[in-house]
């Protein structure tokens, strides 16, 4: 919570220029956000839930500690890094919105231009992509089914949801 304050302060420079060099992925990352307090403080206990979650899906996909990173260069190319799929691009980053524009070269994957967002984490970066369309679907199901009820409870009270990866130097 006080690196995220420190990052509103300083209009997310901090981030632009702690973001540069090799970060290996640690965990899963989630970003909750909601205009109401209360629920913004209780992000934090949902949060490690749905991390341990996230992780066993990530593992699957072979995405875990040692096997995945990101490098960003001080002249806007960057390299990720997937088990051993190494790709390419540039990227631009807005520090005002946290917003990250990764442009993926054309390759065996052609990932074109994805959106994400940054956030320092303490001494972690995280890199995480909007999901709110896949909460819209998600909620329109739950209203028809009670297994996804709990669930749906959960994701309704915020206004937006990212989910991606957590990364440390």
């Amino acid at each position: 919570v006080a690196s995220s304050a420190i990052e509103e302060i300083a209009g997310g420079k901090l981030t632009a220029a702690r973001m540069i060099g090799t970060w290996n992925y640690y965990q899963s990352g989630i970003k909750l956000s909601s205009e109401d307090v209360a629920t913004e403080l209780a992000a934090s206990a949902v949060t490690t839930s749905i991390q341990k979650k996230l992780a066993t899906y990530y593992q699957k996909v072979g995405i875990r500690q040692g096997s995945c990173a990101f490098t960003f260069n001080t002249d806007g190319t960057f390299t990720s890094t997937f088990g051993s799929r190494t790709l390419s691009g540039t990227y631009t980053f807005n520090a005002e919105t946290s917003q990250l524009q990764l442009n993926y070269g054309k390759g065996l994957l052609n990932l074109g231009s994805i959106p994400a967002y940054v956030h320092m984490n303490g001494d972690k970066l995280q890199i995480v992509f909007p999901v709110d369309k896949l909460v819209k679907i998600l909620v329109s199901l739950g209203s028809k089914s009670a297994k996804l009820a709990p669930l749906m409870a959960i994701v309704q009270k915020y206004d937006s949801i990212k989910l991606g990866f957590e990364f440390t130097k």
